[in-house]
């Protein structure tokens, strides 16, 4: 029996090539609706990856000031045990109170340990001053946080070779009325503290309005006996410098409202 040529072969109904469907497209309104869902989750997204942000940075500037704590006691080894001999609290106070004349601070005197302040400036009379690469000496959150009360945050940051770290170089005598001059932390030995875990060698700019501090309500802090950790604000204490500085250092008074 001869096989039917294909030519032959009568395309059946099925096989036959089906016509293009048109697909509908979306109507402005339910573009809409789309974009308005798009809106709310991106509302309800955000503030989360904010906080999840600014939660990462507050342990980048945590490291930053664990490392610091942990050279400033290699520091201590290499030199008689005592404290950095810094010219003052940072570069952006000048002469001001100064114990050396050369201009060593707390960057220059650890350098050894950590390597040198990359966020330093080239141009210190640049009116548009760019955000600086992170480093040790730099929290990424504290180097763009504004303070109203204080204006001059901006240039001060610039002043003070990109560093938010304060270096406790001279405190307060207990009623807050002048410096401890003949007691300095620059240069102390490191067993002339009378709490160690109280008193204070670093803590970070701004400083001055609680809700405006580094990490909103907080701030991180080195202490004395080299540790680093996070400590809240209390609301009422403008300038935690003015409250704090001299906490711990001569005697176990406990200074600030907090307490």
């Amino acid at each position: 029996m001869k096989t039917p040529k294909s030519g032959n072969r009568r395309l059946s109904q099925t096989s036959r090539p089906a016509k293009n469907l048109e697909v509908p497209a979306f109507t402005l309104i339910e573009l809409l609706v789309v974009i308005a869902i798009i809106a709310i989750l991106a509302s309800m997204l955000l503030p989360a990856l904010t906080k999840a942000k600014l939660k990462s940075e507050q342990a980048y500037c945590l490291n930053n000031q664990k490392q610091i704590g942990l050279a400033v006691a290699l520091y201590a080894q290499d030199n008689n045990q005592r404290f950095p001999l810094c010219q003052n609290w940072g570069r952006a106070w000048g002469t001001d109170h100064a114990l050396r004349t050369d201009s060593m601070w707390m960057p220059e005197l650890l350098e050894r340990y950590l390597g040198k302040n990359k966020a330093k400036p080239t141009n210190y009379t640049a009116k548009v001053i760019d955000t600086p690469q992170r480093g040790t000496f730099t929290c990424p959150t504290g180097v763009r946080t504004k303070d109203p009360a204080a204006g001059m945050m901006q240039n001060l940051v610039r002043d003070n070779d990109h560093v938010t770290y304060v270096w406790n170089h001279i405190y307060l005598s207990r009623d807050g009325s002048t410096y401890v001059t003949e007691r300095p932390v620059s240069g102390r030995k490191d067993n002339q503290v009378a709490s160690p875990s109280r008193a204070v060698l670093l803590w970070e700019m701004p400083y001055w309005t609680p809700s405006k501090s580094a990490h909103r309500d907080a701030l991180n802090l080195v202490y004395a006996d080299t540790h680093a950790a996070l400590e809240k604000r209390n609301p009422k204490e403008f300038d935690w410098w003015a409250y704090h500085s001299r906490r711990g250092w001569d005697d176990n008074f406990p200074t600030g409202i907090t307490q």
